[in-house]
């Protein structure tokens, strides 16, 4: 089984700053926008081999789900598999999962770790969207 790179997520303290890093600081090309219910802000850019969602954060009060916990205002690596359930049964069962695997409502089968320095790592099974 191979986990493979497929986007950084981040919650940027300046949206607007950020966006305007990603697309004209450093030329990225946009793949994606969007408001959320909540009237946040997203956007899904890429350079070409690399792809970085940007995300206004949520308070727990616009977002009190699991999904909250798990972005907060830390950057996430998220990876690429094609099962996510027998990926997760791979990995040992301890505190550093965060959230166990679920379908979200961007429409990918997901699961959450935290590395013993507090990094996020997604593991996404595509699918999509219903």
């Amino acid at each position: 089984m191979a986990d493979r790179f497929h986007h950084f997520f981040i919650a940027p303290k300046d949206f607007d700053a950020s966006f305007a890093f990603y697309r004209e600081t450093l030329g990225w090309q946009l793949i994606s926008e969007w408001t959320d219910t909540a009237g946040k802000r997203g956007a899904q850019l890429t350079g070409g081999g690399i792809r970085v969602v940007i995300a206004e954060a949520h308070t727990a009060e616009e977002m009190p789900d699991i999904a909250a916990k798990a972005h907060a205002h830390s950057p996430t690596m998220h990876l690429d598999i094609h099962d996510a359930d027998s990926r997760f049964a791979q990995i040992p069962q301890g505190d550093h999962i965060v959230i166990p695997p679920e379908n979200n409502h961007w429409g990918t089968r997901w699961f959450v770790v935290r590395d013993p320095d507090g990094n996020l790592l997604a593991f996404n099974e595509m699918r999509q969207k219903s």
